[in-house]
């Protein structure tokens, strides 16, 4: 087998490792926490406001953390693709960045949505969180933004591991 035809296979291998790596990973956070959510918990009083203007902050403040890294991914990412010259960029090398930038993007405009929802929320008087219409785009920016971070890992791996 010749010297090309080696790297060529331990890379897609490499790359095979760290994507089986990323979904077992997966995996295991996602069982932790459908463990963890399903335990018994405290429930406040229908009606009780200062509970419901806590659970609003709350929320605010983690669409408020996620558009903040969504934002610094980017940041991170451009800074990669513009911070030294490349030889040769191959396309190919390059979609894992485009996949995390669509993702870190995503995420920023379920973040959007997330606010809209919030001040849709407050403003028809809604007396619980607990709706799809509140938990949907919250979940759909934290899973863009964790997609957007394996793209950003992988595509990391890639360049660090790439010869010139």
């Amino acid at each position: 087998m010749t010297e090309p035809r080696r790297t060529f296979g331990r890379a897609i291998r490499e790359s095979m490792g760290f994507y089986i790596g990323l979904i077992v990973l997966a995996i295991v956070v996602w069982q932790l926490t459908h463990y963890i959510n399903s335990r018994p918990y405290f429930v406040a009083a229908a009606g009780d406001q200062s509970a419901l203007s806590k659970a609003l902050d709350s929320y605010a403040g983690v669409g408020n953390l996620l558009t903040t890294l969504a934002t610094g991914l980017l940041a991170a990412m451009g800074w990669l693709l513009t911070s030294r010259p490349k030889k040769s960029s191959p396309e190919r090398g390059l979609w894992p960045a485009t996949a995390g930038a669509v993702c870190a993007c995503l995420s920023i405009y379920f973040g959007y949505i997330s606010s809209q929802n919030a001040q849709w929320a407050i403003e028809n008087s809604i007396p619980t969180l607990d709706i799809d219409k509140m938990q949907w785009p919250r979940q759909l920016q934290f899973l863009a933004l964790l997609l957007g971070v394996f793209f950003f890992a992988d595509f990391v791996r890639r360049d660090w591991t790439k010869v010139d």
